[in-house]
């Protein structure tokens, strides 16, 4: 018996009484196919070339903006890459609040007897610039384990010996003494010395002393 082919599918469909909504779905199932789409953009591929033509956009109306063209934009960009390096390795105002900071992960659960005991080895090693910071952060608990000072991050030396002295007038000389120390040598760069840890030590033995009354708000 000779073999008769069978008709495609979708063909045998059109033969049938076509109906407008019958067309359309006809039409729909078969541009749904594999083949149609093998040659179109992923997903992937139609996000990031939105995002680059979204970016030319912006750098073309950017250089129509900045002073200078596409010259004055080049400039702008490596001044802002040298304030971002010049911010990472410690340079300028921001590296007082780096270096007095403590990011390590038994500094929270530290008391200011702890960083005493720090000092002093720091100390007894000869190690005068890590010996003065550790000194320093012991007076800054001892405020806030008084009450003195609220345990929070970010601020500089000279911004809490300020809070300090607002809060208790008899702690402003040793906390302004010791905040200008540690400026001069951790803001500063100037060596440190025994001397340096000493007027150090001084200042943390007359706030640890001090009568920590908080003064009252008017």
């Amino acid at each position: 018996m000779a073999h008769v082919p069978t008709a495609h599918p979708w063909l045998a469909q059109v033969a049938e009484p076509l109906t407008r909504e019958g067309a359309r779905e006809a039409a729909q199932r078969e541009l749904l196919k594999r083949e149609y789409h093998v040659a179109e953009p992923s997903l992937l591929d139609r996000i990031v070339n939105r995002v680059l033509e979204s970016l030319g956009e912006l750098l073309g109306e950017t250089v129509d903006v900045v002073p200078g063209g596409l010259g004055g934009l080049v400039l702008l960009l490596v001044l802002l890459t040298l304030l971002v390096v010049a911010t990472r390795l410690g340079l300028g105002p921001l590296a007082a609040r780096d270096r007095l900071a403590d990011r390590r992960r038994s500094a929270r659960s530290m008391t200011a007897a702890d960083y005493r005991a720090e000092a002093d080895r720091l100390a007894a090693a000869g190690e005068w610039k890590d010996a003065v910071r550790a000194r320093f952060r012991a007076i800054v608990r001892e405020l806030e384990q008084r009450g003195v000072l609220d345990a929070r991050p970010g601020r500089t030396a000279g911004e809490i010996a300020r809070e300090a002295a607002d809060a208790v007038p008899a702690v402003s000389a040793p906390a302004h003494d010791a905040a200008g120390v540690f400026d001069a040598v951790w803001y500063g760069r100037r060596a440190a010395t025994a001397a340096d840890h000493d007027l150090l030590k001084r200042s943390d033995d007359a706030v640890r002393d001090a009568r920590l009354a908080v003064a009252s708000v008017p």
